[in-house]
């Protein structure tokens, strides 16, 4: 691997192909669930109408997460006026700041060696690519955390750097109200400390001026929350006031206490999480094993880093819910560490050989995958069943498989350095861009949504302005539909849900109900609904005015939205 620190202008090339990585396929598809639609559609209302300071969604409050994401991809919403293009670009900048940032930090605390292979590790490890390319709020919550650990290393056992300190403290800020979590660089400063009794830090850098750092950070938060708390406490707003505690309260300390969804073991993140997400620097660490206290007794920085990881782990592993990405803002760190073991040992020949056979074995696995998607009729058969795809669409997918592993394999006898950066870029670019084309009508409802049209207006062909509700709903219905749907609330219990869209429903003669099949919509006659298909592994009725009964038990006095 030493071929890659031959050119003096390595870590630009590096940077140019993840650059080239991170953007591929940037406008190609649109929002895919679980999350895409939802960051999208609160976006794309608050540039449609102009109240940018509390996020809805389908007119309805959203609170279950602070709005600096949103904000950020409603911005380039009105730059570039493609939601597709929009949704994408803060997560994609982020994580090349988050790249540049671990190059950074690295080389100026060992040398340009460790800092390349602090990046490339980064930038192989399959959770920072993942995030980077998905519209899900944590790769620039990660970057906010990095920022902050960037300014505290910086100034603590650098060089003195006030600029540094409270650039920490103000991304810390900004990382609060993009998710809760923002607060994470502050787990550093116990190892800083701790460094800075024992004498291997300098004790000089702790003033009292420091106390100005966590000033900046409530500035920043209160930026945001100081006028939605203005709207709840002073002018009494009920529904601010439920806004406020449920995103101060039931989305903070509640979730993490008392979590209610995806509740997994405590050890979920050594077991499950770390060894596939962060197997790259897993695998030098591994190898290295020996190696790593006596670099980390050396480096007090690296140190730090280190006890802050497992800070940061043992933070989340306490909660009783856990999600994978939870721990993303840490995966720079481990790069560290382990770029610095690699730049000081060199690339062993158990690494070289172990990191080509898992790039052959994928390789190889996205041939075979190839074969079964074009050859093997049960499994075929099986996936359109299961997926509501096509043939054409299977066979597609099969002949990119192909394409990504023999591309894959060609690069196998390319130096060590050249491989891994190629392999990489094919095995990424090739399903970024193609990949996510040919997918993209199987991930979003379009077709499902042209169809209530083409029924409706088989229906009551008279209708002039289409009046569509919708329950049991996820957010890409109302991100996708070409034309209004009301809602009865995101969160409205089932009865309360059917009893309201019953009385809207029946309230016109022209209005028309979606709901998913398995949903067994009360007081209405579902023989006189039309099938539409399926989307998104629900089969959805279309329900017209015509088929409500005369009367209804249910409750009917839950919220109703317009979308």
């Amino acid at each position: 691997m030493t071929n890659i620190f031959r050119h003096e202008r390595t870590a630009f090339v590096l940077f140019v192909v993840a650059t080239i990585i991170i953007f591929s396929g940037i406008g190609l598809r649109d929002a895919w669930p679980p999350d895409e639609p939802r960051f999208a559609l609160v976006a794309k209302e608050m540039v449609t109408s102009g109240q940018w300071l509390i996020p809805m969604r389908g007119g309805e409050l959203y609170p279950d997460k602070p709005p600096v994401f949103m904000w950020s991809i409603a911005v380039f919403y009105l730059l570039t006026g493609s939601l597709s293009v929009a949704m994408l670009l803060p997560n994609a900048i982020a994580s090349l700041i988050t790249l540049t940032v671990t190059y950074r930090l690295s080389r100026a605390l060992a040398d340009e060696r460790a800092a390349i292979m602090s990046m490339l590790l980064l930038l192989l490890s399959p959770q920072f690519l993942i995030q980077a390319k998905f519209a899900q709020i944590d790769a620039l919550v990660a970057c906010c955390v990095w920022i902050g650990v960037y300014g505290f290393v910086r100034h603590f056992c650098i060089a003195e750097s006030w600029r540094c300190y409270f650039i920490a403290w103000g991304a810390m800020g900004l990382g609060i109200i993009t998710k809760g979590v923002g607060f994470l660089p502050l787990f550093i400063l116990v190892p800083l400390s701790f460094l800075a009794i024992k004498k291997q830090l300098p004790t000089t850098r702790w003033k009292k001026r420091a106390l100005l750092g966590p000033l900046i950070m409530l500035s920043i938060v209160l930026a945001w929350l100081g006028p939605v708390l203005y709207l709840g406490a002073y002018k009494q707003d009920p529904i601010i006031q439920q806004y406020l505690s449920n995103i101060l309260l039931k989305q903070t300390a509640q979730r993490y206490a008392n979590a209610w969804h995806h509740i997994e073991p405590w050890y979920y993140y050594i077991i499950e999480v770390i060894p596939l997400f962060w197997f790259p620097s897993l695998m030098v660490l591994a190898v290295k094993r020996k190696q790593i206290k006596r670099v980390l007794m050396k480096n007090p920085a690296y140190f730090a880093l280190a006890i802050w990881v497992v800070l940061v782990v043992v933070f989340f592993s306490f909660s009783p819910g856990k999600r994978g990405v939870y721990i993303l803002p840490s995966l720079p760190a481990v790069a560290m560490i382990a770029g610095l073991l690699l730049s000081r040992g060199g690339v062993s020949k158990t690494i070289s050989v172990f990191a080509r056979s898992v790039t052959l074995l994928i390789s190889l696995g996205a041939i075979a995958a190839a074969a079964v998607l074009m050859f093997n009729e049960q499994t075929v058969s099986a996936l359109m069943l299961r997926f509501h795809s096509t043939l054409s669409m299977i066979t597609t997918l099969g002949a990119i498989c192909f394409l990504v592993g023999i591309m894959g394999l060609s690069t196998q006898f390319l130096n060590f350095s050249k491989h891994l950066i190629l392999w990489l870029v094919v095995t990424t670019v090739v399903p970024s861009t193609i990949g996510v084309w040919v997918l993209n009508d199987l991930r979003t409802p379009t077709q499902l949504l042209m169809r209530v049209q083409t029924q409706s207006n088989i229906i009551s062909p008279d209708i002039n302005i289409l009046d569509v509700g919708i329950v049991s709903f996820k957010e890409q219905y109302l991100l996708f539909a070409p034309f209004p749907v009301t809602h009865f609330g995101y969160h409205t219990e089932k009865d309360r849900e059917n009893g309201t869209a019953w009385t809207w429903l029946k309230a016109q003669p022209t209005r028309f109900l979606l709901a998913p099949k398995d949903y067994l919509f009360q007081c209405v006659d579902l023989d006189r609904a039309v099938s539409l298909g399926f989307a998104h592994r629900d089969e959805w009725l279309l329900i017209p005015s015509t088929a409500a009964d005369v009367e209804c038990k249910l409750l009917s006095d839950g919220p109703i939205y317009r979308s």
